[in-house]
């Protein structure tokens, strides 16, 4: 506000003040808490400011003999003050209020990174308990798959031993057929291992456009199935019984009997 503003504020004061006015020092907060919301058009630093200016005035006044603002310097000192000490108790119930809105949202935040890390460590138990689960589960599988494997190498080398003098075809027969058995069972442990640890041991179908079993269209049939999705299962079966069906002819032909070399 401009010098003649001021004056003009600081006239009217006069007329209010030596008409025998008092102000009510328990009347300022609630104003300066009004004066200080967003939602108007007033400012507390403009109103110190003018307050202050209007006091400088007539404070001028007073030294030069009081010519024009008579009577007004006390009041006016007082209202100043007055204002000036509630702007500085609202100015720091304000910025506490901050601190506390602020410790607030902190505490929020922590809270929910509370949560956030309880559920993690939850789910990092949960997992760990599920591994050693699985653990336990694979490594009795393995082993498992170990004595198998051992007994029916043992088995394949007894029935070696005992068949000196049995002819080569039937040899190989015995020998595909226990090669057949062996892979067999040594997959179906490396399924039932994936099954436990929900992994899945199945290949890429690579056939373009493939929606087997998709939206309702119609599955491939098991064959099929088995040659797409594990191609090294069908592959080393239809190898094996080519093998054992070409020995079982060449048996049943008679086209060769030579012995074990043992």
């Amino acid at each position: 506000m401009d010098e003649t503003g001021i004056r003009s504020i600081s006239i009217k004061l006069k007329a209010l003040y030596t008409d025998g006015f008092r102000h009510n020092y328990s009347d300022f907060f609630p104003l300066i808490v009004e004066i200080a919301k967003d939602d108007n058009n007033y400012s507390l630093d403009y109103l110190s400011e003018n307050i202050e200016a209007a006091r400088a005035m007539v404070e001028k006044d007073y030294i030069g003999g009081e010519k024009e603002f008579r009577g007004l310097y006390r009041p006016l000192s007082k209202l100043s003050d007055h204002i000036n000490l509630e702007i500085g108790r609202y100015s720091y119930y304000s910025i506490n209020e901050q601190q506390v809105k602020d410790l607030e949202k902190r505490n929020q935040t922590l809270q929910r990174d509370l949560r956030t890390a309880t559920d993690e460590l939850e789910k990092a138990q949960k997992t760990v308990s599920s591994m050693q689960t699985e653990l336990i589960a694979v490594l009795s599988i393995f082993a498992a798959i170990v004595l198998a494997f051992s007994g029916n190498i043992s088995f394949l080398g007894n029935t070696l031993s005992g068949i000196k003098e049995v002819c080569l075809f039937k040899t190989a027969f015995f020998v595909l057929l226990c090669g057949l058995i062996i892979f067999n069972s040594i997959f179906l442990m490396m399924y039932i291992v994936g099954k436990i640890i929900g992994r899945n041991i199945y290949a890429r179908c690579k056939s373009e456009n493939c929606t087997c079993g998709e939206d309702g269209a119609p599955a491939c049939c098991g064959i099929t199935r088995i040659r797409k999705r594990l191609p090294y299962v069908f592959w080393m079966n239809a190898i094996l019984l080519i093998m054992v069906v070409v020995d079982v002819v060449l048996w049943c032909l008679n086209l060769n009997y030579w012995r074990m070399p043992f």
